[in-house]
């Protein structure tokens, strides 16, 4: 019979090192295997008129405020193109013109005809939504811009641009543009079925915001189209 001593797992701490390293592993290679859904190219109808609806109950408040303002990016893509959202918007863009904004007035603005309006400071942009809804609904993107009185043209805001050359060849990313191009009272255009306020001269504002493919038509590639349920 023999009496031979059995070995005993001994838990050093490098043993711990290893297999705390490989559950972390484990763990990331578990999450890139799942699948990210992709969003749908075409959004159902009901969806579009809320969005159509939200957009026009800023420009409302806006107005109100006397603030200047104007659909703008892919907002203004949509209604230059079909005369309203583009159908893969889960958001529409407005820009706003106003040096001397006061955001507690805006944001109360908004709170007071049931709509929750969020800063965020470092982008410069107002995101307007209904109360106490997810981040899937609809969305309205005020993006906030200001007349410099150096350069003469309108700049983006944002503490992320405050620390970048005031220059606008330099510095694209503060979407400059020239200030006739959005002086008061601007023209109104359908959008969704009701009057929205857009830029002068037509498209000349993309040709700011989208300088090297302002003249193409660009669709998402990473979306799926609606699968026909009656085939």
């Amino acid at each position: 019979m023999s009496f031979c001593p059995r070995r005993r797992f001994r838990i050093t701490p490098m043993r711990a090192l290893a297999a705390f390293f490989l559950m972390v592993v484990l763990f990331w290679y578990s999450l890139s295997r799942q699948e990210i859904p992709q969003q749908p190219c075409s959004m159902p109808e009901e969806f579009t008129e809320k969005l159509h609806d939200l957009a026009y109950r800023a420009h409302l408040v806006l107005t109100k405020l006397g603030i200047v303002h104007f659909l703008c990016l892919g907002g203004l893509w949509g209604q230059v193109r079909i005369g309203r959202a583009l159908p893969w918007a889960r958001k529409v863009e407005l820009c706003l013109v106003d040096t001397l904004r006061d955001d507690v007035l805006i944001t109360k603005a908004f709170r007071e005809v049931g709509l929750s309006a969020t800063y965020l400071h470092a982008a410069g942009i107002y995101r307007i939504q209904e109360h106490e809804v997810g981040e899937d609904a609809p969305k309205v993107e005020v993006v906030v811009f200001e007349e410099d009185a150096v350069t003469q043209m309108v700049r983006r805001v944002g503490w992320t641009r405050r620390v970048l050359p005031p220059d606008c060849e330099f510095s694209p990313s503060l979407q400059c543009f020239p200030p006739q191009l959005v002086i008061p009272p601007l023209p109104a255009k359908q959008f969704g079925g009701r009057l929205m306020p857009v830029p002068r001269e037509g498209i000349e504002l993309q040709k700011y915001h989208y300088p090297n493919d302002w003249w193409l038509e660009i669709k998402p590639t990473d979306c799926t189209e609606p699968q026909d349920t009656n085939v």
